[in-house]
């Protein structure tokens, strides 16, 4: 194959991705108020006590009274949102790396999360994420 067509196609997909870009930008952005839409549409029984934004605006937690001992997640993935409600038991392990928290569900279609806090709700999210984990050598309460 000539290489003169290879690097044509590739300068042409480049164009093509820089003008769809270009021409339709993803600008919104995940607010607390966004995401509380989006939540109460998922679960519009839903009493959520507060929020969580991430600090890049891609993924909100809602610690919620009621259902209670659960946590709605809302994440943004390009233009769509994806919400979720964990409970005790759908996580399997969390990481914490400076002002990043990652952790893995139990689900497969939604097997991991990360998010990027401030100091002050990295504590916060920390002990929701932990009271949703199931303790080694515990009854199993589910």
């Amino acid at each position: 194959m000539d290489p003169f067509l290879i690097i044509g196609s590739f300068v042409a997909i480049l164009l093509l991705a820089v003008f769809a870009g270009k021409l339709f930008p993803a600008k919104d952005i995940l607010s607390e108020a966004s995401a509380l839409t989006e939540y109460h549409r998922y679960e519009p029984d839903a009493q959520v006590e507060t929020t969580i934004v991430g600090l890049d605006h891609t993924t909100v937690l809602l610690p919620l009274v009621s259902p209670n001992g659960k946590l709605g997640v809302v994440t943004k993935l390009g233009d769509k949102l994806v919400c979720r409600t964990l409970g005790f038991g759908d996580l399997s392990s969390f990481t914490v790396k400076s002002d990043t928290l990652s952790f893995s569900c139990t689900d497969f279609t939604y097997p991991n999360t990360t998010i990027r806090l401030r100091n002050k709700d990295m504590e916060r999210a920390k002990a929701l994420i932990d009271a949703l984990l199931p303790k080694s050598g515990a009854p199993n309460a589910a």
